[in-house]
């Protein structure tokens, strides 16, 4: 395939948002097909040059294959079909489960790994001010890793079926604005999890200092890619 035809292609699919992996799959697909498209213009009697002329006037422009690529390889996955219910209505109805899924997994883990799943050695550590404050912090980290577990999540899934940035800030946004109100409180033997009207910032932060990270990584891939491609 001629070099500006396939830098076109690949230029665009990076630019529309295609995973790297994908992109590399859908270019050499493109490539493969041209290649039989040019045999069978030669098996015709055409000289090599009509025969790829002929094939690039069968695939068409380079940017609106890599457009098309993109619509099928959205439409691959429940998520890229249903960007508005799988990246706003579903956030909308399972963060805070999922939050609380996270948190106590983690939550477990720390047990296991501090206190060997023995409650005596939990319920001793409560009664001493310095471990309880050792606790309250270890409660804490699983909390803020739990929110950015579940945003990484919706974010691994947006990049997986190609739904776009806009959509995977959606959902971040979604999840920031459940940080802001979801509510966990720690105390000697007991732990409260819930909904208040008292805003907690860190927590919200979170998705969204995600958001901006996978932002600027995607930035600076797409540019490094541009001109690595451009070469």
């Amino acid at each position: 395939m001629p070099p500006d035809f396939i830098k076109q292609l690949h230029r665009r699919l990076i630019e529309l948002g295609c995973p790297l992996l994908q992109a590399r799959r859908l270019v050499r697909e493109v490539a493969d097909h041209r290649e039989d498209l040019k045999q069978a213009f030669l098996s015709e009697g055409l000289s090599e040059p009509e025969a790829e002329g002929r094939a690039n006037d069968r695939l068409g422009d380079p940017a609106q294959l890599a457009e098309q690529q993109m619509r099928l390889l959205r439409r691959s996955s429940w998520w890229g079909r249903h960007v508005l219910s799988g990246f706003c209505l579903l956030p909308l109805l399972v963060v805070p489960v999922l939050w609380g899924l996270m948190l106590f997994l983690g939550l477990a883990l720390e047990f296991a790994v501090g206190y060997g799943w023995d409650k005596d050695k939990l319920h001793t550590a409560a009664n001493n001010a310095v471990a309880f404050h050792h606790m309250a912090i270890a409660v804490h980290c699983a909390d803020y890793t739990a929110m950015a577990a579940v945003t990484l999540l919706f974010c691994w899934l947006s990049r997986r079926s190609a739904a776009g940035f806009k959509w995977m800030l959606v959902a971040c946004i979604i999840c920031s604005l459940y940080g802001l109100f979801i509510w966990i409180q720690i105390r000697p033997h007991n732990l409260t999890l819930g909904i208040s009207w008292q805003l907690h910032w860190i927590r919200a932060i979170v998705p969204l200092l995600i958001a901006g990270a996978i932002y600027c990584l995607q930035w600076r891939r797409t540019r490094f890619l541009k001109q690595e491609i451009a070469v």
